[in-house]
């Protein structure tokens, strides 16, 4: 009976024969993005065209990157095929569980970023993304909280702890009964300017909700990184943009340098307008001032 090499998110499951494989998806112990490999195949597929690893032929990513390593002793070399948005983890909750699919999103995105954006849908609705941003947001927002009212405990605000707990309780409280929609907002205005930028360099093969899709899962994932004391809310936002930049450059299958340019565009005119402004008012006041 045929032996099949499973891998998930990078890393080897380990080798089972088909009907276990079979059995396993039908189980939940396997799921559809899990990649395969079996003797005589070029490339590994998701476990979803099971039915199709002796059939279908061969197909050639345009640029192979392998993510999951040749089963030790095969004479190939087999990588992922990159037209093959089987979904996420969490595009995929349903046979996985909520939990365990994003605990796994978190992990596939963070530590393989560019084996999760191959797999990520191009489309299906913006439920799953939006969603997924805002569950993560939010525990990044009350991780922020959490953080800031410790801090003002041990006296770093200048404050003590039930001061502090109750100067800024109301106002941050508001604040994260507010977070959603802000949430919701900046997604569709960053991940709006990101495509309109994509779109005027020609890189923007693919639909707005692909690059809402690919900001969603990027910054939501990048916000668990905010457990990080001190300098976490500044490390998940670097690695956010790192992430949108890979996820645009592969989703949208065009050249890093155009993703880049995308991604910090929208940045650098906001940084340049802010500072153009608050020089205009210096100079404002400082006109007032030798006026009077």
């Amino acid at each position: 009976m045929a032996t099949i090499h499973v891998s998930r998110s990078g890393a080897t499951l380990g080798t089972f024969e088909e009907e276990k494989v079979r059995e396993g998806l039908r189980t939940g112990e396997f799921i559809g993005t899990d990649l395969g490999w079996m003797e005589g195949m070029a490339t590994w597929r998701p476990l979803s065209e099971l039915d199709d690893f002796r059939t279908a032929p061969p197909v050639q990513p345009v640029a192979p990157e392998p993510t999951a390593a040749a089963p030790e002793g095969s004479a190939t070399a087999p990588v992922v095929v990159s037209a093959a948005a089987t979904g996420l983890p969490w595009e995929n909750r349903a046979q996985l569980g909520w939990l365990n699919a994003l605990v796994e999103t978190v992990q596939m995105v963070l530590l393989h970023p560019e084996q999760a954006f191959a797999v990520m849908r191009r489309g299906g609705g913006l439920m799953d993304p939006l969603l997924y941003t805002l569950i993560l947001g939010m525990v990044g927002a009350v991780i922020s909280f959490v953080f800031s009212i410790g801090l003002h405990s041990f006296g770093m605000g200048g404050r003590n702890g039930l001061g502090a707990l109750m100067g800024m309780g109301a106002v941050s409280f508001g604040w994260l009964i507010v977070m959603p929609f802000i949430l919701v907002i900046c997604a569709f205005i960053a991940a709006g300017l990101f495509h309109l930028v994509l779109m005027l360099l020609g890189g923007a093969k693919q639909p707005f909700e692909a690059t809402l899709r690919v900001f969603c899962f990027s910054s939501g994932s990048a916000n668990i990184l905010q457990v990080i004391p001190l300098c976490g809310g500044f490390v998940a936002g670097i690695y956010s943009l790192v992430l949108n930049c890979i996820g645009l450059a592969r989703v949208h299958e065009t050249d890093t340098w155009r993703a880049v340019v995308a991604v910090l565009s929208p940045i650098v005119i906001c940084c340049g307008g802010g500072l153009a402004f608050l020089i205009l008012m210096g100079g404002l006041a400082a006109v007032g001032a030798n006026w009077h």
